[in-house]
């Protein structure tokens, strides 16, 4: 009898030991998934959060210039991670789980790697114009197994920084009715990616007869002559002119070349500075994803001249003689 009670209360013990050890790894583990820290908050605003991040989160594909920084963040896995949102700003990430970022040439640098932070920027070195592959995968801590998954790729393709030319300065000079006078003002764009917001400007005036400014113009026609200077065609940061791809643009804006008020005439064409859509991209962080004003973005200094002079023809005046009348 004193055994079979000793055994019972043994058997108690054990089942209370055995659910208590239970409930406390319960409580552990229930601790080890609400246990969060902020990630990273991520630039740009939760309303557009979807589509600034467009390209490099569903496409698979992105661009950036060498040299250029741009943001990536890899989204966590909902089951480990619920308090997270992107879309709505809320950055929660549970303790422990690391991001593991790399490329294999090392070309590109990641700010955050194997910590515990789902977003990084990736850096591209200067001279590194090619395509790569960055991976990612998310690597749960030893209390959940250690595991991970194949993880992600995205193609980069980094790119040479945008340029265009008018084929270097040049001051041109013709006669009026040269049969050589241009017809087009052809700019070519190089390198970059897509989407060129190019800052140029034409000025038009006419020279006095001792080779000093006269007057500015707005086209060719001498449409509203103005004392003051000013631009016949003006595209500043605020407002570029854009253009698709690049290639030859010819950005010639007046009919054609020609004399106003029978005054040499001089047509400047100016390439100030470019950028793409690739270069921008290198702007978001600084810019916290505001996209609002053209201005502030990065551009490559151009600083190419073209003038074409065109001079009008001399009028040659009657010849004079003496009079048939004189010592008649």
């Amino acid at each position: 009898m004193f055994n079979l009670l000793k055994q019972g209360i043994m058997k108690r013990v054990f089942n209370f030991k055995t659910m208590l050890a239970i409930a406390v790894s319960v409580m552990l583990t229930n601790g080890l998934i609400a246990q969060t820290h902020p990630g990273t908050t991520i630039p740009g605003t939760p309303a557009n959060l979807a589509t600034e991040y467009a390209a490099s989160t569903v496409q698979g594909t992105t661009y950036m210039v060498e040299g250029a920084s741009v943001p990536l963040f890899a989204m966590p896995d909902g089951y480990y991670h619920p308090n997270y949102d992107a879309a709505a700003g809320v950055y929660t990430l549970t303790d422990g789980f690391t991001w593991d970022w790399e490329e294999a040439t090392l070309n590109i640098t990641f700010s955050n790697d194997g910590v515990d932070d789902n977003y990084t920027v990736a850096t591209a070195g200067a001279g590194t114009a090619g395509s790569y592959t960055v991976h990612v995968e998310e690597v749960a801590p030893p209390a959940w197994g250690g595991c991970s998954d194949a993880g992600q790729d995205l193609a980069v393709v980094v790119v040479v920084t945008p340029a265009s030319t008018l084929g270097g300065n040049a001051a041109l000079e013709y006669c009026d009715g040269d049969a050589g006078i241009p017809i087009v003002m052809n700019q070519t764009i190089s390198d970059g990616w897509q989407e060129y917001d190019v800052v140029w400007r034409l000025q038009i005036h006419t020279l006095d007869n001792v080779g000093a400014i006269d007057f500015y113009y707005d086209d060719e026609t001498g449409a509203n002559p103005q004392a003051a200077q000013y631009y016949a065609e003006d595209y500043p940061t605020t407002a570029p002119n854009r253009f698709a791809a690049s290639g030859v643009h010819d950005i010639m804006t007046v009919g054609s070349f020609e004399v106003i008020n029978s005054q040499s005439t001089v047509y400047t064409y100016e390439l100030i500075s470019i950028n793409d859509q690739a270069l921008r991209f290198g702007d978001f962080i600084a810019l916290g994803g505001d996209d609002t004003d053209p201005s502030a973005f990065t551009y490559n200094a151009i600083g190419e001249a073209v003038s074409v002079t065109i001079h009008p023809s001399p009028t040659t005046g009657p010849i004079y003689h003496i009079n048939s009348g004189w010592a008649n």
